[in-house]
């Protein structure tokens, strides 16, 4: 029977050679084509990003090898790969809504069921290395299609979610402590052992009604008799053990479970395997999420060749990226097990032994770079779900930042800078103050209570001594500090005598340069820092985002509290500034604690005003610097006191200070300024505005905090001003600067009035 076939399939071929194109008949009776001679068209394709010239029919049998589950490890990696170019050239011609035909048609063909997805996922759990990342990538490719490009949401997605999510397994945390157990262990106190009883009791009398059901700085502290912390001149070691359980008590709307005082805690049923496993479906939920803005920082803007050949298809708008709808799917589908999650994360980040701290990473157990890999993607799809750039609605996502004080509280100092790093990139991503958080006129309660927790943390439990700064110095992570011997020894084998004896003593002093971190991987550089300098600018941003945000929260209340009170307007206004001097008390502690931490790490005089290392450490990068200074702005504003002469906050927090070193950083250059307006990615403009109309409010003071470099100042102030006069002159600026615009004259018109001043 099959030589007749063959004969009689041959015999059709023959006689359509004469008739006509053989292509129906290919279709009836398909060619046996060898695999290697379609992958051939399949490159050349590759090139056009077009695949019309292959029938989908014939691609369809050319990715049968991935459902087979047959050890073919290069068949395998160039089917991923083709999966994962069709998936990327298909979502990149969203932005233009022209895609080939047939890349859509296979698209669509790939996703109708769960298979092809399943297969992929399949290979993430057995097998080469190399192979887990290309399924990975693939599957994060193609899943968000079944949402963009299309009509109607392809049932497969969710199917394949629900499955992903299924798998995810988390770590035993019955060993996490209660609070409520830790609560009789605490230390009890009198009256008489707290100092300066009259000036904390007359602020706490007045608090319920300042910060009023807010769970604020000092809201839900325990009563006077046993309060050992909160306030200033209590020791440290008292104020930790009341401050840290009350943190976890159900006023706060979330669990903070502390730091265990004896042992760490332990990390149960997840093996290496498990942990490696896990690691990749979370890369596949994270790449998930944040897909939509990856694409749009990727995607090149020019448009490609459109070739003569390709079957266009046009989409229609509602049919183009639909990143909004992909997170709103992930979160529904990941809230039920959200809690569970951020346990057995905050567990895992609990548990690096102290030995992880000076091992090298080549050196480190199996074990131990499980986690962190596991640490590392779990807070990157933590940052992705609470982003400021999803564009969800925060009450959509607001579950998911709860629970961030949870890992924050279990980091330690043998924990890897790699997960430092992670922690605090997601909690400064939920305290996203320049772009949204300095706008509310009422901030949301769950970054607000991250804030208190951090500024109990830093002021009271000694959080800055943790962070191990010197453990990495940028790239390579710990493996920086590898000495050369143990990495000759894991890498190469030993060396001969004869080649021992070879060995010149230049190769001799370079190794004991390299001990002694004199160089990294070759000549040392001038200026090279001793430090890992990218986590240090992390934790002072968001220290100084949490006392922006938390003195923010405060005037917001007291301002409410002032409007309701029936008291009169002296005793109220009496009230509120207590109320601020505490609050004020607590601020000016972290910045204490922050001052410390600074001139511990670099080779600063005592002296040296705390503004000026803060501007010097962040003044790499752009965006930081300019939202830290917004920060020490808004902190200023909050906390002054328009009754008193004297600025009620420190000189070194001094705004007019700040914009100073500002403007000799960027070489007082008004056309940086200017550029930092046009661009979106800072918040130059939010700062510029609030800091003139702090300048105009109090126009001596900011000619006295200038001093000697008034002039110059106010130049670059007018510079400016001329600058975007004439880009609105043209109708050139992107968006409208009226209101920044009005107060940079009436500026220059404050400066043409002092001029004669200054000259008598």
């Amino acid at each position: 029977m099959a030589s007749t076939s063959a004969v009689s399939c041959s015999t059709k071929r023959e006689s359509e050679e004469n008739s006509g194109p053989p292509c129906k008949v290919l279709k009836c009776c398909p060619k046996v084509e060898d695999w290697d001679s379609v992958q051939l068209k399949v490159e050349e394709c590759m090139l056009k990003k077009c695949l019309c010239p292959i029938d989908l029919l014939d691609l369809d049998q050319h990715l049968k090898p991935l459902l087979t589950n047959k050890p073919e490890l290069e068949k395998n990696l160039l089917l991923i790969n083709l999966l994962d170019w069709t998936a990327k050239c298909y979502h990149d011609s969203l932005a233009s809504g022209l895609v080939c035909a047939s890349v859509q048609s296979l698209v669509n063909h790939v996703l109708q069921d769960v298979k092809y997805l399943q297969a992929l996922l399949n290979f993430t759990e057995v097998g080469d290395a190399y192979m887990k990342y290309c399924s990975c990538q693939a599957i994060s490719s193609l899943l968000p299609l079944s949402f963009c490009g299309q009509d109607i949401a392809l049932p497969a997605s969710e199917l394949f979610l629900k499955d992903v999510i299924g798998q995810m397994k988390f770590v035993n945390t019955q060993n996490i402590p209660s609070a409520l157990n830790l609560q009789a262990d605490l230390p009890s106190m009198s009256v008489a052992s707290l100092p300066d009883l009259p000036s904390m009791s007359s602020g706490l009398a007045n608090l319920p009604r300042l910060l009023p059901d807010s769970g604020s700085l000092l809201a839900g502290l325990p009563s006077l008799p046993s309060l050992p912390g909160g306030l200033c001149g209590i020791p440290p070691e008292m104020a930790t053990a009341a401050c840290l359980p009350d943190m976890m008590s159900s006023n706060h709307g979330y669990m903070t479970p502390p730091e265990p005082s004896s042992g760490e805690l332990e990390c149960h049923d997840l093996s290496c395997h498990d942990l490696d496993q896990q690691s990749w479906l979370l890369r596949i939920l994270h790449d998930f999420v944040s897909h939509g803005g990856k694409q749009k920082e990727d995607s090149n803007s020019a448009e490609r060749e459109i070739s003569e050949s390709c079957t266009i298809s046009e989409l229609e708008d509602e049919m183009l990226c639909q990143e909004t709808q992909v997170k709103c799917a992930t979160i529904k589908l990941l809230e039920p097990v959200w809690e569970k999650f951020t346990l057995s994360l905050a567990t895992i980040t609990a548990n690096f032994p102290s030995s992880t701290r000076t091992l090298p990473l080549h050196e480190e157990s199996t074990s131990n770079l499980a986690r962190v890999v596991y640490a590392i993607e779990g807070f990157s799809l933590w940052r992705a779900l609470i982003s400021v750039r999803a564009n969800l609605n925060f009450v959509e996502c607001r579950n998911f930042s709860a629970n961030l004080s949870v890992p924050v509280h279990q980091l330690k100092k043998s924990t890897p800078a790699l997960v430092w790093k992670q922690v605090l990139e997601t909690v400064s991503e939920c305290l996203c103050y320049g772009s949204t958080l300095g706008l509310q006129s009422i901030p949301p309660e769950e970054p607000c209570q991250l804030a208190h927790t951090l500024i109990r943390l830093v002021r009271f439990d000694g959080f800055l001594s943790r962070i191990p700064y010197n453990q990495s110095k940028g790239f390579g992570g710990s493996a920086a500090m590898t000495s050369p011997q143990s990495a000759m020894t894991s890498s190469q084998p030993a060396m001969t005598s004869q080649q021992s004896a070879m060995t010149s003593p230049q190769s001799e002093d370079l190794t004991a340069r390299l001990q002694t971190g004199d160089v990294e991987g070759g000549e040392e550089e001038e200026g090279d820092e001793s430090y890992d300098k990218g986590l240090v600018q992390k934790i002072i941003l968001i220290v100084l985002k949490s006392v922006a945000l938390t003195t923010r929260e405060a005037r917001v209340d007291s301002s409410s509290g002032e409007s309701d009170s029936s008291l009169s307007s002296r005793e109220s206004a009496s009230s509120c500034n207590s109320d601020l001097v505490i609050i004020e008390r607590n601020m000016n502690g972290v910045y204490k604690q922050l001052d410390k931490f600074i001139k511990n790490i670099l080779p600063v005089l005592p002296d040296t005003c705390l503004q000026e290392n803060i501007l010097n450490l962040l003044q790499e990068q752009d965006d930081v610097l300019i939202e830290g200074l917004l920060c020490l702005l808004d902190t200023h504003i909050a906390l002054q006191n328009p009754n008193k002469d004297s600025p009620q906050v420190s000189p070194e927090t001094c705004p007019t200070l700040g914009f100073t070193k500002f403007l000799s950083i960027v070489g007082e250059d008004s056309s940086v300024l200017l550029d930092f307006l046009v661009s979106n990615e800072t918040c130059f403009l939010l700062y510029l505005l609030r800091y003139l109309k702090f300048v105009l409010k109090d126009w001596g003071r900011f000619v006295e905090a200038c001093g000697p470099s008034y002039e110059s100042t106010v130049g670059v102030i007018i510079q400016l001003k001329s600058s975007i006069q004439r880009l609105l002159t043209k109708d050139l600026f992107p968006y409208n600067i009226a209101p920044v615009y009005k107060l940079l004259e009436r500026i220059e018109l404050m400066a043409d009035q002092n001029k004669p001043q200054q000259d008598l």
